[in-house]
């Protein structure tokens, strides 16, 4: 079972998130078997305490080694059952799970948050709607940045240091950056209409195919109501110079993952001028025209662009 603190008390998407299901999997818990929150702030918000956590917990034990939720949720609810509830349960007639679920083995993150284990189970298990859920409600909680950096970054790591050394795990990879990407979308989608000014543009290097960061940084915009667009990946330069004149963009970032060294950044002077910013790791060692400005995090990269007159 995961570790659960004495004194914890958890919105029902902070508990879906430390279980590694989405949110509506646990309101469909609640209302089909009972296993409601059993705690109302003064305002009337239903809360999840550690008692139970510790249930859902052995719910999800027990579902994923192929117990039916029903006969599942009456185990753990048995009075006087304890931590091992269910334990004579077998699964129902059918192929049997692998432990850890469909995914295999659950991404190893050691040390990090519930909130980063809670995805990496649901990450491993490829199971996109809840990592939906999860992203969705981490955003709304905490904002674009602070989700990329407490959450995100670290499962990013593990996802690609488990490629680099057993060579598995890819799918869980593509499929957990492509529900940041919707994720992070829907997230701008919610905003306050942006503010009226020149936009900020957002691209990917000519030869670069990562635009992960370009999606983190533009909610992080959208949640500031800085107008934005959004140019994706491997992006040729005269191209962003004509998109840089057709929109009278007040600043533009670019993103570099890859080192290559032969390349140059020398876009055309514009009037008024232009805010440039470059981030990532590709850009070391390329020859930057005068003020140009390297953002070292992304929240520092928002900060310079946000702060552009429009």
């Amino acid at each position: 079972m995961g570790e659960v603190a004495a004194d914890t008390v958890l919105s029902v998407g902070a508990a879906a998130a430390r279980l590694g299901v989405a949110p509506e999997t646990l309101r469909s818990w609640g209302r089909r078997y009972g296993l409601m929150p059993s705690m109302r702030t003064d305002g009337g918000h239903r809360r999840y305490t550690s008692d139970d956590l510790a249930l859902l917990f052995r719910m999800q034990q027990l579902v994923g080694g192929g117990v039916t939720p029903a006969r599942a949720a009456r185990a753990v609810q048995t009075p006087g059952s304890g931590s091992d509830s269910g334990s004579d349960l077998v699964p129902e007639a059918g192929p049997r799970r692998r432990p850890g679920g469909p995914g295999g083995r659950v991404l190893a993150v050691p040390g990090a948050s519930a909130e980063v284990r809670g995805l990496a189970r649901a990450a491993s298990r490829l199971d996109a709607e809840a990592l939906h859920g999860i992203l969705g409600d981490l955003l709304a909680e905490r904002g674009a940045i602070a989700t990329w950096d407490q959450v995100l970054r670290p499962l990013l790591i593990a996802a690609g240091l488990r490629w680099a050394q057993t060579g598995e795990g890819i799918d869980i990879e593509h499929l957990l950056s492509e529900s940041t990407i919707n994720a992070l979308r829907l997230h701008c989608g919610v905003q306050r209409r942006p503010l009226p000014g020149r936009p900020v543009l957002l691209s990917g290097s000519p030869e670069d195919l990562h635009v992960l960061p370009l999606h983190v940084i533009a909610a992080a915009l959208a949640e500031r109501r800085t107008p934005v667009r959004t140019l994706g990946a491997r992006v040729p330069l005269p191209v962003l110079e004509s998109a840089i004149r057709r929109t009278g963009a007040s600043a533009v970032f670019l993103w570099r993952q890859l080192l290559n060294e032969t390349d140059r950044l020398d876009l055309a002077p514009t009037r008024p001028p232009l805010l440039v910013v470059v981030g990532g790791p590709g850009w070391e060692g390329v020859d930057l025209a005068p003020g140009t400005r390297v953002a070292h995090t992304l929240a520092e990269a928002v900060d310079l662009l946000s702060s552009a007159p429009r």
